[in-house]
Formats: structure tokens, sequence, C-alpha cells
């Protein structure tokens, strides 16, 4: 039986990515003997699945997204150990839950800076950093005088908050912020569990090339594991994510050590970690601090390039007070790709079976049914598909994807409201 308990906030409901990040944790998590509870809000854990509730040894319903509620839950003192999550939505709660308890874990107000994009960006320029100029909105005007203060532009707009390209808009001037401020407002069934804020971003266009840091925080010292390749639409939808990077060996250490440092000046010193940045002519931009892993099976690029990493596992020792494995060495190469079916009413995917049975492809999920009306690209949960793939070298994966992801037809018709027929192969 095991003598140390988990608590592990947010263990269902989850994309493709969230459902395999619990499956490694909970592996990884019973290996070292520890007991998983799983909390989640009652809704969820009624809709949960078997499989759901097979990762952990019990449940408990709690308001995972709402600090107050899960302070209150952790003022009735419940026998937990560690706790953690893989999910944005509830880093704050889950902060606030190890503070509560006197557990290990972020401060809480570092985690409600990183999670409060703007508050980030301050700290970061007060720390030296160069950051794009932002400003906090609650209106049109504000935008306007804004982009009157700096333009020429590009900018880009978005929530305060916000996740997975809900909201964003690239701009290049006044005319489109009408546009950008209805897309801001729709809602989302992602961020429901929060507050609708009124509040909005306009921050100044970033020209470079986007990447992100993987790590974890080990006796108070950042480990970036994995610098990772991205490729997104013009709305900031990603593509693809690829590990190794592909940087020369100066602006990855510059990279590294740019990212440990941002770690520390805005206060994280606990938990995995991703955070967005751009390589640009004059150096290195850091984007938006996460403290929690990457979704869109970027946890699955960074075990298997990392041969024998257990990354949950890692950080469970951390938490509890456990010295940690020593860290494997990067070995191979891995990538995912996203699908995306053009708009219209689905009448069938071909290839599909091919490419799950492929013996490269680490993962693949189908997010689309024939029959289902497929929507215009709006943000990452949007997307039609994914899958990864791993090699032993990188220069093995672009040509191996490309095939692949070719191979997959997705045939769709007009819907009622006049969609045009489609037929998309996704080269």
């Amino acid at each position: 039986m095991a003598d140390v308990t988990l608590l592990v906030m947010g263990n269902t409901g989850m994309p493709a990515w969230g459902q395999d990040q619990i499956r490694r944790l909970s592996e990884q998590a019973r290996r070292r003997g520890v007991t998983l509870v799983g909390a989640d809000t009652p809704e969820n854990l009624r809709s949960a699945t078997a499989r759901d509730l097979s990762y952990v040894d019990d449940v408990v319903a709690l308001d995972v997204h709402h600090p107050e509620a899960c302070r209150a839950w952790a003022a009735t003192r419940p026998p937990v150990d560690a706790v953690l999550t893989v999910r944005e939505l509830s880093v704050l709660p889950t902060a606030v839950i190890a503070r509560e308890l006197g557990l290990a874990g972020n401060d809480p107000d570092a985690v409600r800076r990183v999670r409060t994009k703007d508050l980030c960006r301050q700290r970061l320029r007060e720390a030296g950093f160069p950051q794009p100029r932002t400003a906090v909105c609650d209106n049109a005007a504000d935008a306007e005088r804004f982009l009157s203060e700096t333009g020429p532009g590009p900018w880009v707009v978005k929530p305060r908050d916000g996740l997975a390209s809900i909201g964003v808009s690239l701009i290049d001037g006044p005319a489109q912020l009408p546009d950008a401020l209805r897309k801001f407002h729709e809602p989302s069934a992602a961020m429901s569990p929060l507050p609708a804020s009124p509040y909005f971003l306009v921050e100044t266009f970033v020209a470079g090339d986007e990447y992100s840091a993987e790590g974890i925080v080990l006796d108070g010292e950042p480990q970036v594991l994995s610098l990772t390749r991205k490729a997104v639409t013009e709305g900031f939808i990603s593509t693809s994510q690829q590990q190794p990077s592909g940087l020369d060996e100066a602006t990855d250490l510059l990279a590294r050590d740019t990212v440990a440092r941002g770690l520390k000046a805005v206060g994280i010193t606990r938990g995995i970690f991703h955070i967005e940045l751009w390589v640009t002519p004059s150096g290195i931009v850091l984007g938006e601090f996460h403290c929690r892993g990457g979704g869109d099976f970027i946890h699955a690029l960074v075990e298997h390039t990392r041969p024998g990493l257990e990354l949950y596992g890692t950080l469970v020792d951390d938490l509890l007070g456990r010295t940690p494995r020593p860290l494997p060495a990067p070995a191979r190469a891995a990538r995912v790709d996203f699908l995306f079916a053009p708009p219209g009413r689905l009448r069938a995917v071909r290839g599909w079976d091919e490419l799950v049975r492929h013996p490269a492809v680490l993962a693949a999920d189908l997010q689309v049914r024939p029959g289902d009306v497929i929507p215009p690209e709006k943000d990452s949960f949007t997307r039609s598909g994914v899958f990864v793939t791993g090699a032993d070298s990188a220069d093995e994966l672009d040509g191996l994807a490309t095939r692949l992801a070719g191979g997959v037809v997705f045939d769709t018709e007009a819907d009622d409201e006049g969609v045009p027929l489609a037929l998309a192969e996704n080269a």
C-alpha cells in the first residue's frame, strides 16, 4: 500500500494530449508507490470515462478552477502529501492548495502574475528583459489610442489570461479592431470555468521565429530539457512542433539561459514549465509563461527525445522531497503535426488508419468524424487531427511527417449554411 498521496487537480475531460499526460503521470507515480487522488468538478466527474478513473485510486469533487473554493477545501486538512496539475486553468488553485497545506509548490502570487500576461510582461521589463509594448484595454477607444501611439503595427489583440489561441487576432490597423474584439468576446467552452473578463490586451507584434522551452525546476534551479521549434497559422494556431529545435549552439544556449533567468525573475520555483519565445535579429524575446507542461503532445516529444526520462515521475520526486533520478541526455528526435479539414460537413476521412499503423507514429488522435460540421479555423480546439512521430534523427522526420499527413484526405461538402464543397489533402 502506498504511503504517500498525490492530489491531481483536473484529471478528466481532457483533450487527447491531456489524457496522455495523465496516463504517464499515473504510471510513473504508481511506480514510485504513490496513491493518486483525482480532483475535478462534479460535472466532469459525472461524465468521466472508465479510462479516466482508472488512472487514479480515488476521486474528490472540487471546483478545481476557483482558488477560494480550493482554499476552503484545503482548510479541512485533507491527507495530501503533494499536489500538481497539468491543466492551465488549475495552476493557481493548485498553488493555493499547496500554500494552505504547507506543501511544495509555487507562490500563488507568482502564479497569478504568470497567468495575467501583462503583469508577467511588466515584471520581465523591470528585470531588464526586452518585451513587446502592452496596453490593458476595456474598450475600442483605449485600443485605438494605443495603436496611434505605437504605430505602424502590426499588433496582437488577446485575452489577459487566455490559452490555446482563443480570442487572439493579428491586426494591421484600427479598421480591424471591431472584428478582433468580436473574436475576443466570443464564448469559449475551454474558458467557461472562469468568469468572462472585460479586459483585453493589445501588444506590439514581435517579428521572429517562434520556439518554446520545456523543462522542470529542480531544487530551485530551472532545467531546460528541450527547445521546441513551432509552426503556426496567421491566427497563431500551432500546426507543428519539433524537437530538437535546429537552433545553432550559441542561440540554443542563449535561449536556455534567458528562459532560466526569466523564470527566476517572475518567481517560479517549482514544477514543469512551458515558456514561449521568439528568436529575433536582436536576440531572444520571452513570450507567455506557463506553470505546467506544454499542450499539443509536447510532453511526448520531451520524453521520446530523452530516452528513459520520466518527466512526471521526476516532478513527483521533487514535490515529495525525494532525490530525482539523473536526467537522461537527449538522443532522438520527435515532432507533432496537426491536420485541418476544410470547412463543411465531413463525408469521409481516408488514410487515417494507415497513418496510425505506421511504426514511427507514437500517438494519434482524430478529432472529427463523418457527419460533423467542420467550422473555420478559430483556435487550437478546432483542429481536426494530430499525430506524433519519432525517429533517431531530425533528418528523418520532416519528410516522414509530410508523407504521412499527405496520405490523409478529408472529404467535406457544403453544409446547410452553404459552406462550399471541399476535398483536402494535408500536404
